[in-house]
């Protein structure tokens, strides 16, 4: 894939999102929210990429499928007005859908367009599929943790917004009531050194160490380190309830993410 493609897909990009936007500023908020999110992911993949040592081409590639990743949440708000998959529909299927009903992905090479497909298929899964390629795996979680860094980083700032001004997107939240403590299924999926499974969402407390426990998912040494210079999980456990148990949670999350940084740390890093 050449630089002009990449151009042109992401005009068709920047086209297909001004179709949802109402030139009302309180609708289109989450449309905005979600077209700066994939701007962003853009810029995580490439910036991971480049620390993995990605050639020019496997660059562009990978920022196509960050640029896509996400096509299927404009329809989606727009038909549901939620960005909860378990209330509507999977997003990543629908972006998938989007692209190939629009034929966007016709111009590359049959093997680009695989590739970029089941990347951008695989990218909210619970796990990935292990009959898959070494090149699509990599593609895969390379996705994923650029994903998970801008994610994090918006609802961070959204937190900390909501505790100082009051204002609530539920559609943030996943339309989660913000009820008082942790479930047990979270807290079972935690103490095991997993993620929390969406199954187990009861509550907004739930869904904040749902994020937490991303660092059991990041699969490369630049994005666990851009978690903890970010100090992600220190702003998360300030969005949570003052308890021993909480406490307890992060001294284990926090431990897992140095253990991580240490064990992958390439050779060659600092």
């Amino acid at each position: 894939m050449d630089k002009e493609t990449l151009n042109d897909l992401l005009r068709w990009f920047s086209e297909y999102v001004q179709t949802f936007k109402s030139a009302d500023l309180d609708k289109d908020r989450n449309i905005v929210l979600k077209e700066e999110h994939t701007h962003r992911v853009r810029g995580e993949i490439c910036e991971i990429g480049r620390a993995l040592g990605l050639g020019q081409e496997d660059l562009r590639l990978a920022e196509v499928m960050a640029l896509f990743h996400d096509v299927g949440r404009f329809p989606q708000y727009a038909r549901y007005n939620t960005f909860s998959d378990r209330r509507s529909c999977d997003h990543a299927s629908l972006s998938v859908k989007v692209l190939l009903e629009k034929g966007v992905l016709d111009p590359l090479d049959p093997s680009e367009r695989d590739l970029i497909l089941k990347a951008i298929s695989y990218h909210n899964r619970a796990a990935l599929p292990e009959d898959e390629s070494e090149r699509c795996l990599f593609f895969s979680k390379l996705l994923r943790d650029a994903d998970k860094l801008d994610i994090w980083a918006v609802l961070l700032d959204y937190y900390h917004q909501r505790e100082l001004e009051g204002y609530r997107n539920e559609a943030l939240e996943l339309d989660l009531p913000d009820t008082p403590g942790i479930s047990d299924g979270v807290r079972r999926d935690l103490e095991a050194g997993e993620i929390v499974k969406v199954k187990d969402l009861r509550c907004l407390n739930d869904f904040k160490l749902l994020q937490a426990s991303w660092i059991f998912d990041m699969n490369f040494w630049p994005a666990l380190v851009a978690v903890r210079e970010r100090g992600y999980l220190d702003r998360t456990r300030e969005v949570l309830p003052t308890s021993e148990e909480v406490d307890g949670i992060f001294e284990l999350l926090k431990s897992c993410l140095e253990e991580r940084i240490e064990a992958e740390r390439p050779l060659n890093a600092a």
